[in-house]
């Protein structure tokens, strides 16, 4: 339950400024806006982002096999994915690092990774859980799919959209996972992000 604009199940913020860089998730079920909002705060405070590796390996596996599109995908494709996203994390998190910054942002992180293979395949690589837990992930921005749904070959329908974002928050609020959930949209949706990153670094 949330308890004011910016914290949820009594979680306090705690500052991003330190020497080890911390980690905004902008999280989300499908066309949400999460790829866009990624890049525009990378961009607003001129730090380092990390792109969703599913959709690389995706990319390169309807390029290169006959994979059509996301319904292709079995739970054979959810390791290579999740290294994937477990390499390129880490990274993104060197980079920050090298380049002294007190943050970085993931669009998306391994957690989207588990929840989709748990729900979709019903079982998890046995190693996800402990990957996650050690990536020790900071900050939540939960996006809400308000915005208008839009088809590509990587994404299912708005039903599956809407279901996997109640199973996301669903997912945070079980793990007592520090999170913000973002409403607005267009540009009010930036503005809305960057009021609460800034608490964040206060």
């Amino acid at each position: 339950m949330k308890d004011n604009q910016f914290t949820q199940k009594n979680t306090l913020i705690t500052t991003l400024i330190n020497a080890k860089p911390k980690s905004i998730v902008v999280f989300g079920s499908e066309s949400s806006g999460k790829s866009t909002l990624t890049q525009e705060l990378a961009s607003y405070y001129a730090v380092f982002s990390n792109p969703e590796f599913s959709r690389l390996y995706l990319d390169t596996k309807m390029k290169y096999t006959n994979y059509e599109d996301t319904n292709s995908l079995t739970f054979e494709d959810v390791e290579p994915i999740s290294i994937g996203q477990f390499c390129s994390e880490n990274q993104t998190k060197n980079l920050a690092s090298l380049h002294n910054h007190s943050f970085y942002f993931l669009d998306t992180n391994l957690l989207t990774t588990f929840i989709y293979s748990k729900y979709i395949y019903k079982k998890v690589p046995f190693w996800l859980e402990k990957a996650i837990q050690n990536q020790n992930y900071d900050h939540y921005l939960l996006l809400k799919p308000n915005t208008k749904w839009t088809f590509d070959k990587q994404r299912t329908n708005d039903e599956e959209r809407q279901f996997f974002y109640a199973i996301m928050k669903e997912e945070l609020e079980n793990r007592n996972i520090n999170y913000t959930e973002i409403t607005e949209l267009n540009e009010k949706r930036l503005k809305e992000a960057i009021e609460i990153i800034d608490l964040l670094l206060k």
